[in-house]
């Protein structure tokens, strides 16, 4: 089964502001589990899958930086 990490763990694992991680999944740009407005889970491996395409920079074989769900809106 796969970790669920509250929006305080992912801030302090990402080293932003938790209003960052509301205003991400706002956009549509972080996938979650929504058990209310405020209270948000992240599956661990889709966090370490984004931050993985995002460290790589997207060069992995069909895989673009750009497309990435928290690049939306970067130009």
């Amino acid at each position: 089964m796969d970790r669920l990490l509250t929006v305080a763990d992912l801030a302090e694992r990402l080293k932003i502001a938790p209003g960052s991680i509301y205003h991400w999944v706002a956009q549509g740009r972080l996938p979650c589990i929504r058990f209310s407005k405020r209270c948000l889970r992240f599956r661990e491996s889709e966090v370490s899958s984004l931050l993985d395409e995002l460290s790589d920079g997207g060069s992995r074989e069909g895989d673009n930086l750009q497309e990435s769900p928290l690049w939306k809106g970067r130009n």
